[in-house]
């Protein structure tokens, strides 16, 4: 019970935080919607001619990008870069100090920027693209509900994953170049820019896509969203998603636990 109130008075002190700064937020507002609105036009220049592409109708993949980017506005953090920062400087030391695990140090700070995100970026971020260019509504309630699940799962998978490669700092003196690549592969991998089916010519690229854990950020919750899967389909989805969750968020605390025996900070 410790560590959940702890966890908690970290995600309070993160929420503070980022609401001091107000001037992130409406860059954050401006920046989401520039990209779901280049999107939203960049499809319709795609389509233009065709009914469907890879079997995606132009209001589906308009829409699968457009709330992609809304999604990606509540669950995005920069847990790695602060994480790999904090080693770097040696100020880890500090961190080692207070009385719980570095994983729920930083999933408290990823929780509180997360509320924050989710009531100051994609709510308005949401509203202005529904009242610009219009967005289909999911499939069904039940639909609607299976996707707000995945989100939160897509929030865990995206957190334990920046853990992970925050921790790469390790062994290594600079992550900054291993940071913006992960950046590019995530939008890539995870489906954000394209949904698997339009890669079905390249089968080996498709085959990876869906053996990673990557796709359950983006394609999964969109898929149900849209309620492009049958139930039973949808259900195998969510369950292989938990367990890509737990998984990556165990192999978390195994990593960091082993990484410390190793760690060595100088100075202060």
């Amino acid at each position: 019970m410790q560590s959940v109130g702890l966890t908690f008075a970290f995600a309070r002190s993160s929420f503070l935080i980022m609401l001091a700064h107000r001037l992130r937020y409406v860059i954050g507002v401006s920046n989401y919607f520039v990209y779901a609105a280049v999107a939203w036009y960049l499809w319709g220049a795609v389509y233009s001619g065709h009914d469907t592409v890879a079997g995606w109708t132009l209001a589906h993949i308009q829409t699968y990008v457009c709330v992609n980017w809304i999604v990606r506005a509540t669950y995005f953090s920069n847990s790695d870069n602060v994480l790999a920062a904090r080693i770097s400087k040696g100020e880890i030391s500090g961190d080692l100090l207070r009385p719980m695990s570095l994983l729920l140090q930083f999933y408290g700070t990823a929780l509180g920027e997360l509320l924050f995100r989710a009531l100051f970026m994609s709510l308005p971020v949401g509203i202005l693209i529904v009242l610009c260019f219009g967005l289909l509504p999911p499939a069904s309630v039940l639909h609607g509900l299976l996707f707000g699940l995945s989100v939160v799962l897509a929030f865990h998978l995206f957190f334990a994953i920046n853990f992970l490669t925050g921790l790469c700092a390790v062994f290594t003196e600079k992550l900054q170049g291993f940071l913006w690549a992960k950046f590019l592969l995530m939008q890539f991998l995870s489906g954000q820019l394209l949904p698997l089916e339009f890669f079905n010519n390249f089968p080996l690229v498709r085959d990876a896509f869906t053996v990673l854990p990557f796709r359950h950020i983006a394609y999964t919750p969109m898929k149900i969203y849209l309620g492009e899967w049958p139930l039973d389909q949808t259900r195998d989805e969510l369950v292989l998603q938990v367990v890509w969750t737990l998984a990556l968020l165990v192999f978390c605390e195994i990593a960091w636990r082993v990484i410390r025996r190793r760690l060595s900070v100088l100075g202060g």
